[in-house]
């Protein structure tokens, strides 16, 4: 059985965790916003025909995770969107 306190705890420091994430997100979000103003213009700065050949040769995932390794900014979703509609 888990001691009260020692539950309290355990949401305090989840929660915090929660809320730091979430912080990071947005910061994260809005320096891309900055740097590339919008979508069209973060794509006219990815080497398509690097995606396009590690697409090729490694598949999606990989290609996704190219495009965030050299554009670190890019999110999950906005490097996903990337490679799908190549």
């Amino acid at each position: 059985m888990i001691d009260p306190l020692t539950g309290v705890i355990a949401a305090v420091i989840c929660g915090a965790l929660g809320v730091a994430g979430e912080r990071a997100a947005r910061r994260r979000k809005r320096a891309f916003w900055d740097r590339y103003g919008t979508y069209e213009g973060f794509r006219t700065q990815v080497d398509e025909a690097k995606v396009r050949s590690v697409r090729e040769a490694r598949g999606d995932v990989a290609a996704v995770r190219a495009v965030r390794e050299d554009h670190p900014l890019a999110s999950l979703v906005i490097a996903n969107r990337y490679v799908q509609e190549l």
